[in-house]
């Protein structure tokens, strides 16, 4: 007689361990799935912020600046690039995206749907502005990050880059000039002076058609901790 045969259904529930360590296997797998949306958030967040924390020396993430004429300007990512300060705006867009520098409106199509949005450009150039009159004599730049699942099927313009697009740059903190330097230590004693707790890359790592949900993870917790509570309980 196999192994296999020599165990069956009847004799693994018949011990209360048994049950125990199933249940609790169940209901700990059924935790782990629910939670697949966090993980996926996680992960996402993750290879976009070493993507773009390749493009120069040093970074802030999630910046609140003045912009010069008593309101606030809002960064996804400050880079401190080899010979300028480089803005990040980050989009998290599905489908095809249909853009160019000069046009008012771009397009989104999703399979039969188009759905239109403000050039972002208009808003990057407002806010390299804003910085450039805070910052004198230093280069700033910007660009505008999308996700990783659109494409652009009629071309983009040179600020627009896909995550994918974001290859390692060599960059010597040593051979920054010391107006640079400066200028980047201003920026980071002024972030620090208007800070938040509102997450303003929180649009692009959030996944829309998976929306996060906390309540299954919690109950499925919870009855994790009350099944083996309980049996505890009833062993003893």
């Amino acid at each position: 007689m196999g192994l296999f045969e020599q165990i069956s259904v009847s004799t693994i529930v018949s011990k209360p361990m048994n049950i125990t360590i199933l249940v609790g296997a169940i209901l700990l797998f059924a935790f782990l799935i629910s939670l697949r949306p966090v993980f996926k958030k996680y992960l996402k967040e993750r290879k976009v912020h070493k993507s773009i924390q390749q493009l120069g020396s040093q970074y802030l993430k999630q910046v609140i600046l003045p912009d010069g004429m008593g309101g606030s300007v809002f960064f996804d990512y400050l880079i401190l690039a080899q010979n300028s300060i480089i803005l990040i705006i980050l989009k998290n867009f599905k489908g095809s995206i249909f853009c160019a520098e000069n046009i008012e409106q771009w397009t989104q199509l999703i399979g039969n749907k188009s759905y239109k949005f403000p050039n972002i450009l208009r808003q990057l150039d407002s806010d390299i502005s804003s910085i450039s009159s805070q910052l004198k004599g230093v280069e700033v730049t910007g660009l505008v990050i999308f996700s990783s699942d659109c494409e652009f099927p009629k071309g983009k313009p040179e600020q627009v880059k896909s995550i994918t697009e974001l290859t390692r740059k060599e960059v010597d903190i040593q051979l920054h000039s010391e107006k640079l330097l400066n200028a980047w230590y201003n920026l980071k004693e002024m972030a620090s002076s208007h800070l938040s707790t509102q997450s303003f890359a929180e649009d692009y790592f959030k996944d829309k058609d998976a929306p996060m949900n906390y309540t299954l993870p919690v109950i499925l917790f919870l009855s994790l901790i009350a099944w083996l509570v309980w049996r505890i309980n009833f062993a003893t």
